[in-house]
């Protein structure tokens, strides 16, 4: 009971960030205003704090500024009559001019907000579309390698939860997230009789193997926009920390994204069913990618995963799904 009374208290003073930002940008307005000794010309400042309300938080906050910023004029008007200079000195022209400042304002401030609102739907929109997209490429990846159905999209959740575990930005998590379920989309160039190759591979059967990455970034680049800065994750998601990949980067050369989707990517693989071995158990799994550490993967990747292996651990024997996709 107690617990939840916590909850409720702390609710009611939860602090709402963006509307502190507003009532700062008015209050420092209102600051200059009162020194400024033409302060008739100074109104139209009034509606820098309603435009930048409306760009960065929409039509609510844009109002909140606005009226506020009426409040505070009106009541400065009040209080010090002598400090506005009007060309017409009828007390009732003096207050209309004023109201028709703060209207102008109150609808400036309105409209300004709601076509951020228009522009951020119309966005969303974008996203939910490439995201459409993106999920259909990954069912296509599924679709081609029976052997690692739903691998990508394990891939992609663990990938996420190692990259929030790390403190990446929203957009760098969401980036990797992206690129680790379209990591093995080049797949569907290789030659399925080798992908499902029980036995050894040959020399150019492997060649072909690792020639996905390559393959993935063909299909992906005449794509273009955001999909471009995932190209070096999916590209570079097999290198080795010691420079011993395909590609024979090393170390921190090898972009970010692309080190913690390779622990994300080997994980998998071993908790997994293969034709050629059975799944190793998760502490077996995780005991194989900390003998790596400093050698295949990023040491600080890995110390990440150690961190998040209690939650993999407890989910290993469900769909990965819930991990975050």
């Amino acid at each position: 009971m107690s617990s939840r009374k916590g909850s409720v208290w702390s609710d009611y003073f939860k602090v709402d960030k963006e509307l502190i930002i507003i009532l700062l940008l008015v209050s420092i307005t209102a600051i200059i205003f009162f020194f400024i000794s033409n302060q008739r010309g100074f109104l139209n400042f009034f509606y820098l704090p309603a435009i930048l309300g409306a760009y960065f938080y929409g039509k609510r906050y844009a109002t909140l500024s606005a009226l506020l910023s009426i409040i505070l004029v009106f009541s400065l008007a009040y209080a010090y009559p002598e400090t506005f200079e009007f060309k017409r000195e009828n007390e009732l022209s003096r207050w209309l001019d004023i109201m028709t400042w703060g209207g102008f304002l109150m609808v400036a401030g309105y409209s300004m907000g709601h076509l951020y609102e228009k522009k951020e739907q119309a966005t969303e929109e974008v996203r939910k579309t490439y995201m459409g997209i993106v999920e259909m490429l990954s069912l296509l990846i599924d679709a081609v390698d029976q052997q690692t159905q739903s691998h990508s999209y394990r891939v992609s959740a663990v990938s996420a939860l190692l990259a929030e575990n790390m403190g990446l930005s929203d957009k760098d998590t969401e980036d990797i997230r992206v690129a680790a379920l379209l990591h093995d989309l080049g797949k569907i160039g290789v030659n399925r009789e080798v992908l499902e190759k029980v036995g050894h591979l040959s020399k150019a059967e492997k060649k072909e193997v690792e020639s996905h990455a390559y393959l993935a970034v063909d299909v992906l680049a005449p794509v273009g926009g955001q999909v471009i800065e995932l190209l070096p994750l999916i590209l570079n998601h097999h290198e080795k920390y010691d420079g011993t990949g395909y590609n024979a980067m090393l170390g921190n050369n090898i972009p970010l994204g692309a080190r913690i989707i390779a622990v994300a990517d080997v994980y998998d693989a071993l908790i997994s069913d293969r034709p050629y071995r059975k799944a190793l158990t998760p502490v077996q799994a995780r005991n194989e990618i900390v003998s790596n550490s400093g050698v295949q993967f990023d040491p600080n990747v890995v110390m990440a995963f150690e961190r998040c292996f209690p939650k993999l651990e407890t989910e290993s024997h469900l769909s990965h799904l819930k991990l975050g996709i």
